[in-house]
């Protein structure tokens, strides 16, 4: 083989290397994002959970929610 053909048959291994990673990470970004908003709806979609016996811990959780509902409202 000549020196221009190893040198053609290098660039086009990379290039090619190269539009497999692009491809591979464009997709697994697809995937990543999809799998965030099925678990938000999932999130979104659940009961809420039955109201604690304890007076202590409805009082925290109540304080929980409430600065979780601030902190969306600034957003």
């Amino acid at each position: 083989m000549e020196t221009s053909n190893i040198v053609l048959l290098v660039i086009s291994c990379a290039i090619s290397f190269g539009l497999g990673r692009v491809f591979v990470h464009f997709r697994n970004k697809k995937r990543r994002e999809k799998l965030q908003a099925s678990e938000a709806e999932a999130r979104r979609s659940r009961p809420p959970e039955p109201e604690s016996l304890n007076k202590a811990k409805r009082k925290r959780q109540l304080q929980e929610q409430s600065k979780a509902s601030k902190g969306r409202d600034n957003r």
